[in-house]
């Protein structure tokens, strides 16, 4: 394991540094950012139990350099009751710790060409080296078996790469109908930075820089993110929107009023009407009645012997 900072630029958190443990057999890392090197302790304790859970064995070398956050204080005595060899390199001598020193330098140039390529500030540079660190967990490495990971190899299941999204891109966030304000936007613009592991779903940060966790986003993974508003929303994750350029070479006339659209008078159908026979079936129905009640009113008149005048 080994610290690497500080960065001259912080995160909005007041993150400044990032420390780095890497399992020798898999290849998996852990990154973590810190705003002092004493957060090392912490991060260091919770990988080792993740850890030992996940593979089902102990921890029993740790390889470090001689920094005070490592060879002092709560680790040293955590190392001693645990059992656990710690192995502290020579001063300035980075070779004996060179797993470690090289796989920081391939975060950093990761996350550099994250931040090229999104184009966003360097404020950004602990995102992109959060997310270079979970992308490495998931691509195949040459000292492992031909077409393993070390997500594989740590986990014992294939990862699943469905919801990898482009980095640094425009998203919008589904507003919560409990939070939602009535007549309110359902989403609110932010730019994606990432992921967390064991969570399923994705890191943003508002363009006013507070981050979120939702699963409910819409990416536009065609335009980049950026802290100005945009004031296009699209309605599914490929719609994008681009502008067309203004052309200042000439002026453009003034508008001019068009005239009211000409309503066309409705016509007579010329068409010759269809007679059905439904009208006369119910008149003759009518008739065939009114004739048997009279018939039934006369031969009462006539057996009572009264007049029907």
């Amino acid at each position: 394991m080994d610290t690497c900072g500080p960065f001259p630029i912080q995160t909005p958190h007041g993150k400044s540094f990032f420390h780095v443990i890497l399992d020798d057999h898999s290849n998996y890392g852990s990154t973590a950012l810190l705003a002092h090197k004493d957060e090392a302790v912490a991060h260091y304790l919770s990988t080792e139990a993740s850890w030992e859970r996940k593979s089902g064995n102990k921890v029993l070398v740790v390889r470090s350099d001689g920094a005070g956050e490592f060879t002092g204080g709560d680790l040293k005595a955590h190392f001693i009751s645990r059992g656990i060899q710690h192995q502290v390199t020579a001063p300035y001598a980075h070779a004996q710790n060179g797993k470690a020193e090289c796989y920081i330098r391939t975060l950093e140039e990761t996350a550099q060409t994250l931040l090229a390529e999104s184009g966003l500030p360097s404020s950004f540079f602990g995102d992109a080296v959060l997310t270079a660190q979970y992308l490495r967990n998931r691509l195949p490495s040459s000292t492992l078996p031909s077409g393993s990971t070390p997500f594989f190899v740590m986990e014992n299941c294939k990862p699943d790469l469905s919801h990898l999204r482009v980095w640094g891109c425009q998203c919008f966030v589904l507003i919560p109908a409990k939070i939602r304000p009535k007549g309110g936007p359902k989403r609110f613009e932010a730019i994606f930075v990432g992921y967390e592991e064991g969570r399923i779903g994705w890191r943003v940060r508002d363009l006013n820089g507070k981050y979120h966790f939702s699963r409910d986003i819409v990416f536009n993974e065609n335009v980049r993110g950026s802290l100005r508003h945009s004031t296009v929303i699209p309605t599914s994750p490929t719609v994008t929107c681009p502008t067309p350029p203004l052309d200042t070479s000439s002026a453009s006339p003034p508008p001019t009023s068009s005239p009211p659209p000409v309503i066309p008078v409705p016509r007579r159908s010329t068409r010759e009407p269809t007679l059905t026979t439904r009208g006369v079936d119910h008149a003759t129905t009518i008739r065939e009645r009114d004739e048997r009640l009279a018939r039934l009113r006369a031969a009462r008149v006539s057996r009572s012997g009264v007049s029907g005048f």
